[in-house]
This record gives structure tokens, C-alpha cells and sequence, in this order.
């Protein structure tokens, strides 16, 4: 065979690596949920320190998911998007919670749920344009999440609620309107080749 042929003929895609949905990473995400009924039951009873505990375990777990998956090299699509959605349950959840106890003002909080739930539509309208369960990828919605917490944080310390709710829903229409485009418009990036993929 030539040189000129070894040259030209094709080289086999790598194999793409499939990871369990049932690992270490999943598995700290997971356990998030776990702070939600104690965080009610100190809502309930006024505890506002001990509410305030909880949602701050919900957020250090949030990052150490991240950091488990690097350790024991289990990142996958799964993750990513199981990831989002326990983000958006999860803080959601409290969010109703504390508006519920008078804690924080229910229509911001109704409000920042609405864009929630409308973030969420467009993120499936994204995975359906391609073709894949994948998790959009925004470092301004990252952010606003991780705000969220804080946010949760201000209400259980009674710390300018008010204002730091109110305030908070311009930051969240501009940054979906932001991602929006490149949602519904923008051109999707293609699957990577031989990356990280999912038992699920």
C-alpha cells in the first residue's frame, strides 16, 4: 500500500466512554434532597440560623458533586442535566418555602419562579433542536443560580429581603433574554467525539 493511500484512509472515530448514572457524583447530588425536609421544619418552628445552615449544606453540596466527578472521572450528560434539575427543584422548593412562612415577598418569588419554569421550557427546546438530552451550558445562568441560594440565604437571615428579591428579577429576565437567542437561534454545537457519555 502506498504512502499516499495510508495517508487518505480514514482513522476509527475514538470510542466513546459510557459512565453509570449510578456514581459517586450522582450520588452527593442526590443528597441534596436531603436538606429540604429540615429546612421546612426550621422554617415551621422560626429557626431562622437553622434554616440557614441547611440551605447553605444544599449549596456546599452543589459544589462538591462537581469536584467528586473530577475525582473519580465520572462527568457524563446525565450528570450534567441531573445536576440542573436538582438546582432548579431544589431551590424552587425553598423559594416557595420561605415566601410561604412570610419570610420573603411572594410576588418576586412567584415571579423568579415563572422565569424559572420559562428557562426550563427553553432548555428543552434547545435539547430538541439537538437531538440530544444535553445540558445548556450559560456561565450568566450559573451564576444567577448559585445567586439564588444566596438569596434563600438573605430570607432566612432576614437580611433586606425586600430589596435584594426585588432586585433580583432584572437579572433574571436580562439573562434569559440573553440565552434565549442562543437557545433558539444560534447554531447547537455538535456532540463531542469521544467525550464523556451516559448509561441512561
Amino acid at each position: 500500500m502506498s504512502a499516499a493511500a495510508i495517508t487518505a484512509a480514514p482513522t476509527a472515530a475514538p470510542a466513546r466512554r459510557v459512565v453509570s448514572p449510578w456514581n459517586p457524583a450522582n450520588a452527593v447530588t442526590a443528597s441534596r434532597f436531603l436538606t429540604l425536609p429540615p429546612f421546612v421544619w426550621a422554617c415551621a418552628h422560626g429557626y431562622h440560623q437553622y434554616a440557614t445552615l441547611f440551605i447553605i449544606i444544599c449549596g456546599l453540596l452543589d459544589k462538591v458533586d462537581g469536584l467528586v466527578a473530577r475525582i473519580f472521572d465520572c462527568r457524563s450528560q446525565f450528570g450534567e442535566l441531573f445536576d440542573a434539575i436538582t438546582d432548579g427543584i431544589c431551590y424552587g422548593f425553598c423559594l416557595v418555602v420561605v415566601a410561604y412562612f412570610g419570610w420573603a415577598p411572594a410576588i418576586p418569588v412567584a415571579l423568579t419562579l415563572l422565569l424559572g419554569l420559562g428557562n426550563s421550557g427553553l432548555r428543552a427546546i434547545y435539547m430538541r433542536r439537538a437531538g440530544r438530552p444535553v445540558n445548556y451550558k450559560s456561565y450568566a445562568m450559573e451564576r444567577v443560580v448559585a445567586y439564588t441560594a444566596y438569596l434563600i440565604g438573605f430570607a432566612t437571615g432576614n437580611y433586606l429581603v425586600t430589596f435584594f428579591f426585588w432586585g433580583f428579577v432584572p437579572v433574571m429576565v436580562v439573562t434569559i433574554l440573553y440565552d434565549a437567542k442562543r437557545m433558539l437561534i444560534d447554531a447547537v454545537p455538535p456532540a463531542p467525539v469521544g467525550g464523556y457519555g451516559s448509561a441512561a
